[in-house]
């Protein structure tokens, strides 16, 4: 694949004067972000002033809309031989990553994690949250003084399942791992310029408890909750006991047992791979959050992966995307049927109890 046309859209003029750019998006970030060194064509003095910090700019790879955010940064630079000036920011969802949240009462009863990140943030302009799950109510929430938009809603979608990644468009989309797969593969000696991985096993252990209690009601059912989730395929005895400080239920103690145990698992396998291009066989960007079958050899993988995160970066060598890798199950993905990684995997499906 050739190099991407790479256009920064601001103050209503498409700047293309930049010498390296680079878009990092990461499924489990709210925001996304870029950097870049801009060429001063026009002069010192104009071009600090069309990237001014807060100046709000759109990124586009050839026509497809990668991000939409503001300038944070502005870095100018010279000496003998060069002068430079890198410009970096965000996403517009950084203001509900940084920003607090906002209610009158801070309670809620019976509401979507979704219902209750729009209410927080209904004063937050050019973002907010999304989603394109179907979400289970919240039978109470009481707002922690202080605590941001993003970390209020990230409590609730991953007692969920849920993570919240951030669009190109400028919002938090809430979303479930594995929902879309890229086209093609990831292969050694076909499109794969450079890999490592990771096999490890250090965080998981032979048995996960989850306890927690209610805030209200009495009896053992609302006080002495505990749900575990094994795994068979850790072999010595190494149990940890997680305690759930918020609000919890039978059923949420169960399903955060068994992600727990699940993450753990997923996490055991990382991987860092660079391709040529900014797209898969299909011409679509690379997306965090989406599958895509890797098979190396050296790297010990042959199975499906989640992007966990892509680093899109274009320099005057051309267009290379940074994909960073993981198990499925490390986002509550399901690990695939035709997995052969490692002459050691092997994956526990039980449910807790």
């Amino acid at each position: 694949m050739g190099p991407e046309v790479v256009t920064i859209l601001v103050g209503g003029a498409r700047w293309t004067a930049f010498e390296q750019i680079t878009v990092r998006a990461a499924f489990d970030e709210a925001a996304r972000a870029f950097t870049f060194v801009a060429a001063a064509e026009l002069g010192s003095s104009p071009t600090n002033r069309i990237f001014a910090k807060g100046t709000p700019v759109q990124i586009f790879a050839n026509d497809d809309l990668v991000l939409t955010g503001y300038v944070n940064r502005k870095q100018p630079k010279f000496d003998a031989e060069s002068a430079q000036i890198t410009v970096s920011g965000r996403s517009a969802s950084a203001d509900l990553v940084d920003g607090s949240a906002e209610h009158e009462t801070g309670r809620f009863k019976d509401k979507t994690p979704l219902e209750i990140g729009q209410e927080v943030s209904r004063n937050y302009r050019g973002t907010g949250f999304v989603t394109d799950q179907k979400l289970d109510k919240v039978e109470q929430y009481q707002l922690t003084p202080g605590e941001t938009c993003h970390r209020c809603v990230e409590k609730m979608t991953r007692q969920q399942g849920m993570t919240i990644t951030g669009t190109a468009d400028g919002r938090a989309m809430i979303t479930k791992a594995g929902a879309r797969r890229h086209a093609g593969a990831l292969i050694e000696g076909v499109n794969i310029l450079t890999g490592e991985s990771d096999h490890n096993d250090s965080n998981q252990h032979s048995k996960y408890s989850v306890r927690g209690q209610r805030p209200f009601g009495h009896g053992v059912d609302n006080l002495e909750i505990e749900a575990v989730a094994t795994d068979k395929t850790v072999k010595r005895h190494r149990p940890v006991v997680i305690v759930q400080d918020d609000d919890t239920t039978k059923d949420h103690a169960k399903k955060r047992a068994k992600n727990r145990r699940d993450r753990a698992a997923g996490n055991a396998l990382k991987a860092t791979i660079s391709v040529q291009g900014w797209r898969d066989d299909a011409g679509k960007l690379w997306n965090p959050g989406w599958l895509i079958w890797t098979e190396s050899p050296f790297l010990d993988i042959a199975q499906d992966m989640l992007i966990e995160s892509v680093d899109l970066a274009q320099n005057e060598d051309g267009s290379i995307a940074f994909l960073s890798l993981t198990d499925p199950r490390s986002y509550g993905g399901k690990g695939g049927k035709g997995n052969k990684s490692g002459g050691e995997w092997s994956q526990d499906d039980g449910d807790a109890e």
